[in-house]
């Protein structure tokens, strides 16, 4: 048995435990990475692009030697930040040559009430992951974007004047860190809850971690090799426009997903279904728009006057459709993943999917699932489903690139027309568009959640 000191202490320590904890250990942990991401640029613009023209070329060891050094103690916090939790577990056995009285660490002592053996282990911690509740979350998002964007809204009248200033300076910190954060944890909450799987917190932070992780190569296709390829193959010969739209609308549906789906495929080690791999797609997609919205909240504020508009509209639109988008794409190519790790590991092995059970009262037989899953009541479904999800990779993978191009292409079609109108009608049109493309992921987003759910529940 277990000592009772030993089981309080656990219990106490995990019930203690702010359901906030994990939401301020990746709240420091991705403003680290953001400014390791600007070291790690620097390192690549040295290899790539030494001059920072745009084309290839030529290496500068200045700045791969100067982003190393400023990145070294980074990595090392990270690693430092991240290593694994232990925990002192205490059992002690009934044995009839044992003693009644055992000493502990710390000056205790533990007295059984039967002779018993004393045995120690330190193993890994394994509390489950808690976080706060979404309603919650979307309140604070909510009530702190409408706030500062009150605050904001004086420089609308008189930007130089000193008191709007300093109160735009004061908000701007909080405003920033509840306009980027707060949206990724809720959506963070949703799945927690919605996909009904049993996550500890090592794992749920290592899958957020690993989405802020891909956003490293990803900024290097964007911001070099795209740029690079398309003046070296149209010999210089190109605007910067067109550069930008063709990283905005190819490279970076292609090379993000990418790299979100290798992100998900480092985890593979914790999938073993297809409603896994959703899970971990679904985290890593917010992991990867918790950095990357970051740098647009960031961004957003520094738009003079116009600062209340450009945050609001920045915070809420990225808030509501393009985190849930990440998330969404990347858990389709993880629906893959976890197809296809799902074969690898039950392909060769039997399985044995139901078991026959006999009612002691009547004779009769019962037949129940193995797969604990089957179990899980369809109460969290938002609707049934009956759309059936490919599994292979290629095409789930494709799926996510055409839903991330469609978003940044016609976004960028619908700016470029809203150009050649009287300004309040481009407004219009901008706003129109946008929330028709929200409304659209969400109605989508509902059924493959759902069949995804759905399906696993089904195996």
């Amino acid at each position: 048995m277990q000592p009772s000191g030993a089981n309080q202490a656990s219990s106490q320590a995990l019930n203690q435990e702010s359901r906030w904890h994990s939401v301020w250990r990746m709240l420091g942990i991705v403003v680290l990475l953001w400014f390791l991401a600007q070291f790690v640029v620097l390192i690549a613009a040295g290899f790539v692009d030494g001059d920072l023209d745009g084309d290839f070329g030529p290496l500068d060891g200045t700045l791969i030697l100067a982003g190393s050094i400023c990145s070294a103690p980074m990595v090392l916090l990270l690693l430092a930040v991240r290593r694994p939790k232990l925990e002192h577990i205490i059992v002690a056995q009934p044995d009839a040559y044992g003693t009644q009285v055992h000493s502990l660490p710390n000056s205790r002592i533990l007295q059984t009430p039967i002779p018993t053996t004393m045995r120690q282990y330190i193993v890994r911690s394994r509390h489950p992951l808690r976080v706060p509740i979404a309603r919650h979350l979307w309140m604070l998002f909510l009530g702190g974007v409408i706030i500062s964007s009150i605050a904001f809204a004086p420089l609308l009248l008189d930007s130089s004047n000193v008191f709007f200033l300093l109160l735009a300076v004061c908000v701007a910190v909080p405003a920033w860190l509840v306009g980027f954060s707060t949206p990724v944890f809720a959506w963070w909450s949703f799945s927690a809850s919605r996909f009904q799987l049993t996550t500890n917190r090592q794992q749920g932070e290592a899958m957020l971690i690993a989405g802020m992780l891909s956003t490293f190569p990803a900024l290097i296709i964007n911001s070099f090799i795209t740029p690079g390829t398309v003046l070296f193959l149209s010999g210089g010969d190109v605007s910067a426009t067109t550069v930008e739209y063709i990283t905005v609308i190819i490279s970076a549906p292609v090379g993000e997903e990418i790299c979100k789906a290798l992100a998900v495929l480092s985890l593979s080690s914790m999938i073993d279904s297809k409603r896994r791999g959703f899970q971990v797609g679904f985290t890593v997609g917010l992991g990867f728009a918790l950095l990357e919205n970051l740098q647009y909240i960031l961004f957003s504020l520094f738009a003079g006057e116009f600062v209340a508009i450009s945050y609001g509209l920045t915070a809420i639109v990225r808030g509501i459709g393009s985190i849930p988008g990440h998330a969404l794409w990347t858990a389709c190519s993880g629906y893959a993943i976890g197809h296809m790790l799902e074969k690898r590991t039950f392909g060769s092995q039997p399985k044995f999917n139901t078991w026959d059970l006999v009612n002691p009262m009547t004779g009769e037989k019962a037949m129940i699932s193995a797969d604990p899953s089957t179990y899980l009541t369809e109460s969290f479904l938002v609707r049934k489903s009956e759309l059936q999800l490919p599994t292979s990779l290629p095409i789930m993978l494709g799926l996510a690139m055409f839903g991330h191009a469609f978003w940044n292409g016609s976004s960028v079609l619908i700016s470029h027309l809203s150009l050649n109108l009287p300004p309040l009608l481009g407004l219009i049109l901008d706003l129109t568009w946008i929330v028709i493309l929200i409304t659209l992921l969400w109605t989508v987003g509902r059924f493959i959640i759902s069949a995804a759910m759905e399906e696993g529940a089904a195996q």
